[in-house]
């Protein structure tokens, strides 16, 4: 009885690291200290490589990653093109931003440049409402494309 008993301590104990060894790879952000929503953007505006809003047109298994293809409609931050291609983890414990196609976004990037873009849920990426108070701290934006479809 007693080896029987060291099996199953041994047992739950393994069991417990292992489960814990999950949490060591799970997603985590910087939580913001109590700032005002307008220190929020403008410190997300200035660590971000890019500040876009654009229309997932297509998206893409990438190996570990996604990789997003965005119509650009409007730029607060980078010279972007009208299309716009960034990646992200496919979500849950890599902090990867779940994107739909068709559906609009606000999105700040970051990368070592314009042509290697990356956002995740730590960032203030989120889907686009024309009264967000994120636009109204960005104000006008950089460029605009007039030319939006749908």
């Amino acid at each position: 009885m007693g080896m029987n008993r060291n099996i199953k301590r041994t047992f739950w104990i393994v069991a417990i690291l292992f489960l814990a060894s999950f949490e060591a790879f799970a997603c985590t952000c910087e939580l913001p200290w109590p700032k005002s929503l307008k220190e929020q953007v403008t410190k997300a505006r200035k660590n971000s490589q890019a500040v876009f809003s654009g229309s997932v047109v297509k998206i893409e298994e990438a190996g570990y990653m996604v990789k997003v293809t965005f119509k650009v409609e409007n730029s607060w931050k980078g010279t972007l093109p009208k299309e716009v291609v960034l990646f992200t983890g496919r979500g849950g414990g890599d902090c990867g931003y779940r994107f739909e196609v068709g559906q609009d976004y606000l999105v700040y990037a970051y990368g070592k440049d314009l042509d290697h873009l990356s956002t995740n849920i730590c960032q203030r990426t989120a889907p686009f409402s024309p009264n967000s108070e994120d636009l109204k701290i960005l104000g006008r934006p950089l460029r605009r494309n007039m030319a939006r479809s749908g």
